[in-house]
């Protein structure tokens, strides 16, 4: 069983994932470009990935780590009860692989791929972030002070960064229930568990947090930005298909399009979906309500996909 769950965050000025530097004191943000030439502001998907790792953190769950050599490990217990970072560049054994799942959550939910051999898919999906209008071609100033010996010739260099503004930013994260707390065998697909189901439970229910509670990216410090989902479609469904993704799409006059919604929920078989939105956000947020049966808050439509994995 998979969730599919379809998001659309607004940003108010940010710079969320850093380009490659085009030379010269402009710091650039990740982009990418349409037949027409328009830009539009570009979050990657390993971005996304350890942003929510990080919000996981915050939610004071334990992820892993690497060691001096960069080699994975994570913290342990060993026989006397003392702390120590478990050695993962050896075969793991069951012993090491059930602690693996139970001590941390990220290598269960995002994969791993070891190096002595053994890695998982990951059951957690993510497209990358990437806003509903094209970047206006705007920019932040900052200025690099330079230490001079004769103080009354201060002086700095001016440095441009391009911010994203008033823009929405859609994506998509695709969560195979079905495979979290579960070991599967790539060339067999056979499923062994490792976690019980109150286990992996609350695993996917603090991903739902995670979700919900969703923060992160580049130029926080200075141009802190809201990334948790404004308006979410939430699907039950058999396959992993997100075809909601491209289904989502704000015009400039902040209203969300509703018919291609519509055409993506009638087209596909879902067991269920639910539509949560943010009030304040979206200029049609009425008529949505008007339209669609049963929507309610961000949060309320998150809470309902919570202890959804059955035995």
């Amino acid at each position: 069983m998979f969730l599919n769950i379809a998001y659309i965050t607004k940003v108010n000025v940010a710079s969320l994932n850093g380009g490659e530097g085009s030379g010269g004191n402009v710091t650039v943000m990740k982009k990418i470009s349409n037949a027409n030439g328009d830009e539009f502001a570009y979050v990657s998907g390993q971005a996304l990935r350890r942003y929510l790792k990080e919000t996981l953190m915050q939610l004071e769950e334990k992820i892993s780590s690497v060691d001096e050599k960069g080699n994975p490990t994570f913290l342990d217990k060993d026989k006397n009860g003392k702390e120590t970072f478990l050695d993962l560049n050896k075969k793991i054994d069951a012993d090491i692989l059930n602690k693996m799942y139970k001590s941390v959550c990220d290598l269960d939910l995002f994969g791993y791929m070891l190096p002595q051999g053994g890695r998982r898919w990951s059951p957690v999906k993510v497209s990358p972030l990437v806003s509903l209008l094209p970047y206006k071609g705007e920019y932040d100033y900052l200025t690099r002070k330079q230490k001079m010996e004769d103080e009354s010739k201060k002086s700095g260099n001016i440095v441009q960064v391009e911010i994203d503004t008033k823009n929405f930013m859609r994506g998509n994260i695709m969560i195979n229930t079905s495979h979290i707390g579960n070991e599967i065998n790539e060339y067999t697909y056979e499923s062994k568990a490792i976690l019980d189901d109150k286990e992996k439970n609350k695993r996917l229910n603090v991903l739902l947090d995670a979700i919900k509670s969703f923060n992160g990216g580049a130029k926080q410090a200075r141009n802190l930005e809201d990334i948790a989902p404004k308006f979410i479609i939430i699907s039950k469904q058999k396959t992993g298909n997100p075809f909601l993704l491209n289904a989502l799409s704000v015009d400039n006059n902040d209203n969300i399009n509703i018919e291609n919604i519509k055409e993506a929920l009638a087209d596909n078989t879902t067991e269920q979906y639910t539509i949560g939105i943010a009030k304040g956000i979206f200029a049609n947020e009425q008529e949505i309500r008007d339209i669609f049966p049963n929507v309610v808050t961000v949060a309320q439509a998150i809470e309902m996909y919570k202890n959804c994995i059955e035995a």
